[in-house]
């Protein structure tokens, strides 16, 4: 229900004070409750609606046409309502709800000599009414003396006694009225030529904002013309939009490390060549103009790249289902995971660093302070799960007894609070962990005193003799003297448990390495040539997380 408020100036009548007339008494009119008049329409009666509020007198008001709830009340009406005779309201504060005298124009009814009475107000002075009704015929008014219709004329003024002062003076007063009108006037005009500079201001204002709001809404309309752009943005929206969102589907702790890593890579990316394939030997990119052929991919932004780079390593989607989200084929979407994917290792890779002794006591726990203080690092091997391959050769190198499958096999080790600080290429399956430890070039990184964590299968005792370092791994069992089977001392088992409880952390490090689908899942024979480049930018990520081992 729309409320109705009275517009003119002093006035405070509202709809919503009927229902308490007692405490709003302004509200009745005549024993009834006021009623409120909605100003003309602009479009069917504009002068009409012109007239009212000029009536109305109130500086700076302008109602806009499309609001339905300016009124005026029915007390600024002579008849209490707007009619034909009386269309216009004239009842206001500034005449205290009275109409004007009628103005001296040349049909007024009233003589010179009743003029003449009635400016010059004695004290006792006798009514038009009581006047000799003058015939209009006459074009001359008869010589009567004024004296004969006052009853006591008084002395103070001298204009009383003839008529020709008194037509002096109603000059000089027509006059100062002239005077003080057209000053009136001048003061309107000026007053309307300054709100008419504040207008065109604010048309030209309006205007600058209704180009900037039609080129937004052009933009708008596009984009929800276009499904495929829309869903997109949507999509990169609900990814980037809280901390959880980027680590659960983008696979980095925070929005800041997100939008931190791609600054790091956007320059790069503009001087990179997309991958085209493996028999071209120069990439170029597949879109070199923004133009779009009939039946070609759009083009993609960097960042919405980089984007499907992670969501391809974080949560495995396959390049269907990243095609369908992203509105481009599944070629662009190979040939986007290829290049980005081999930059982001190419510019993070070498960021996982062989930390020094003097950081690894500086941040080493206290569980390892007490016990192994002189640890540098912790090693284990792990394998993901590869595609089998049709070559028979390919299939007896990759295949592993341990996990019964074809895989790949890698080295990590990590420092003794759980950050990732060696990351060996992946080799196949079926090859030993001696034979990767000494192959991968972690024998060249070790030194002089450096104590080494492994689990038992690591025979490089030797080899770490060699470089004067000391391998700390669980004792192997020995047969029973007294029975059948295999045993350990009370010693050794309390050195095996003291030893697991640390190297416990290797495998959580590992674990938190294959919370990335693209390593754990079964890897596709396609994308093995990305294999290498997808495990050092998980690696470096995984670093970025919190301590897995805190320092006390």
């Amino acid at each position: 229900m729309v409320n109705f408020h009275c517009i003119a100036e002093g006035c405070s009548n509202d709809s919503r004070k009927k229902h308490n007339a007692v405490k709003y008494p302004d509200m009745i009119l005549n024993g009834c409750i006021v009623d409120f008049h909605v100003l003309p329409s602009v479009i069917k009666n504009p002068k009409l609606r012109k007239l009212w509020l000029v009536s109305d007198k109130k500086e700076g008001f302008n109602p806009d046409p499309n609001c339905h709830w300016h009124a005026l009340c029915s007390r600024h009406f002579i008849e209490g309502r707007p009619t034909k005779e009386n269309a216009v309201p004239t009842l206001f504060a500034y005449n205290n709800y009275k109409t004007g005298t009628p103005r001296d124009t040349k049909n007024s009814t009233l003589r010179p000599i009743e003029q003449l009475i009635l400016t010059t107000q004695p004290a006792n002075i006798v009514t038009v009414s009581q006047l000799p009704k003058v015939p209009r015929q006459k074009k001359y008014i008869p010589d009567i003396p004024v004296i004969s219709y006052i009853e006591k004329p008084s002395l103070d003024h001298t204009y009383c006694t003839s008529t020709e002062v008194s037509e002096d003076v109603s000059i000089e007063e027509k006059c100062v009225m002239l005077i003080e009108n057209s000053n009136t006037l001048e003061q309107k005009c000026q007053r309307y030529e300054t709100d008419n500079n504040q207008l065109r201001k604010q048309v030209k204002l309006l205007q600058v904002e209704l180009h900037a709001t039609k080129e937004e809404n052009k933009v708008l309309n596009e984009k929800f013309n276009n499904t495929d752009e829309l869903l997109k943005d949507k999509l990169v929206e609900k990814l980037t939009k809280s901390n959880s969102n980027v680590k659960c589907f983008l696979g980095l702790p925070s929005i800041s490390m997100l939008f931190g890593i791609f600054k790091l890579l956007e320059g790069h990316a503009s001087k990179m060549k997309y991958w085209m394939g493996p028999d071209s030997s120069d990439g170029k990119r597949w879109q070199v103009n923004n133009k779009k052929k009939p039946g070609a991919s759009r083009k993609l932004t960097f960042f919405e790249e980089f984007v499907i780079t992670l969501l391809r390593l974080r949560l495995g989607l396959n390049t269907y289902v990243l095609s369908l989200l992203f509105g481009v084929s599944q070629s662009t979407i190979s040939r986007v995971f290829t290049t980005w994917i081999s930059l982001m290792a190419q510019c993070l890779g070498p960021l996982i660093k062989w930390p020094s002794k003097e950081k690894i006591k500086k941040h080493m726990p206290l569980s390892f302070r007490r016990k192994y203080p002189n640890t540098r690092v912790i090693i284990d091997a792990t394998e993901f799960y590869v595609q089998r391959p049709r070559n028979p050769t390919a299939q007896s190198k990759t295949w592993s007894n341990y996990k019964s499958k074809n895989t790949f096999k890698t080295l990590v080790g990590i420092t003794p609070n759980g950050a990732f600080s060696f990351i060996s290429d992946l080799w196949t399956g079926n090859i030993s962990d001696r034979s990767i430890t000494e192959r991968s070039g972690f024998i060249d990184l070790i030194e002089k005193g450096d104590h080494v964590m492994a689990d038992r299968g690591f025979l490089i005792k030797d080899l770490l003799l060699s470089k004067g370092a000391t391998l700390n791994m669980p004792p192997f069992t020995r047969p029973c003297k007294h029975g059948k089977g295999r045993c350990l001392t009370a010693k050794e088992i309390k050195e095996s448990k003291s030893i697991a409880s640390l190297r416990i952390h290797v495998e959580r490090s590992i674990q938190r390495l294959k919370s990335y689908k693209f390593l754990s899942g079964v890897m596709p024979i396609n994308s093995l040539s990305v294999a290498n480049q997808a495990l050092k930018v998980a690696g470096f990520f995984c670093n970025l997380m919190k301590p897995l081992v805190q320092k006390l």
